[in-house]
């Protein structure tokens, strides 16, 4: 089944500059970043973001990527019960395709979202 959901390309870039400075050294810039991140969390499709640039932006680089699915495995863990149908689909489906992703560590995100996110519970 192919999901018709695609990101709007300037939350898209907003999402993925906020990952970017959260791999900053500064304390003060990655509490900055926590917060938005933690407002974005009210918004239904922030998960879909974050699944696509984990599952879908190859040309982003690995670290980026990973920590888009180390977040949603967070996200996953705290309110999956609460995503909308079509949210939860689309996370299952991606996590499905994307288990054997050529990047190792890609791979391993993948794998950690499903495996400790309590996501795994949903699929059987």
């Amino acid at each position: 089944m192919e999901c018709q959901w695609k990101p709007d390309e300037q939350g898209l870039q907003q999402i993925l500059q906020l990952l970017k400075e959260s791999q900053s050294p500064d304390t003060t810039t990655q509490r900055s970043v926590q917060q938005k991140l933690e407002q974005l969390n009210q918004f239904p499709d922030f998960n879909n973001y974050l699944i696509f640039v984990l599952t879908k932006l190859k040309s982003e680089d690995e670290p980026t990527r990973s920590l888009s699915g180390l977040i949603l495995k967070n996200n996953v863990k705290a309110h999956y019960q609460n995503f909308p149908d079509g949210v939860s689909d689309f996370i299952k489906n991606e996590c499905l395709q994307n288990i054997g992703d050529s990047s190792p560590l890609i791979r391993a995100t993948v794998g950690v979202s499903v495996s400790n996110s309590g996501i795994s519970k949903f699929y059987f």
